[in-house]
């Protein structure tokens, strides 16, 4: 998992698994647990009960994003990474994710706007903006689907041409 804003699978906080945001429950605990075990659906309500208590977290909006992203909610996962970005628009994993999460979604040119972000906001260099570097560099755009009018005949004739 890689603790940390990102670059490899976190979120933004950085500190040791279970010092996160100060909470009166385990749930934090637990949900970065099941991460890290790449048990996304079941971190998920733990996450949520997290930020039932600290609704303005960024770095926990950043983690159920990443989660929701992970099992293939990609409206839900954008919706927490707006909200994260909301609370804390300089949040560099929020931006590394945020661009992964375009990339999925097809949408190279707004990924490479999230790296400009992270080129901006660390111009030295970081493991965010490192991570979303090499996943727009292994990016490969999805097929475009066949069409039916497009699809031929075992004569080699397009349907279409018929």
């Amino acid at each position: 998992m890689g603790g940390g804003g990102g670059g490899g699978g976190g979120g933004g906080y950085s500190g040791p698994v279970g010092a996160g945001p100060s909470l009166s429950s385990d749930d934090y605990t637990v949900a970065m647990r099941l991460i890290k075990h790449k048990q996304y659906a079941e971190a998920i309500p733990h996450l949520q009960m997290v930020l039932a208590d600290k609704p303005h977290d960024a770095d926990i909006l950043n983690y159920l994003g990443f989660t929701k992203r992970m099992v293939g909610d990609y409206d839900a996962s954008l919706d927490y990474y707006t909200r994260a970005l909301t609370v804390d628009p300089n949040h560099k994993g929020v931006h590394e994710y945020l661009g992964e999460l375009y990339l999925q979604k097809n949408d190279l040119p707004s990924a490479q706007k999230e790296l400009a972000t992270l080129a901006t906001l660390c111009p030295s260099g970081c493991d965010e903006r490192d991570a979303l570097t090499k996943a727009i560099g292994n990016y490969k755009p999805a097929a475009p689907a066949a069409t039916p009018a497009a699809a031929t005949t075992t004569t080699g004739q397009s349907a279409s041409a018929r």
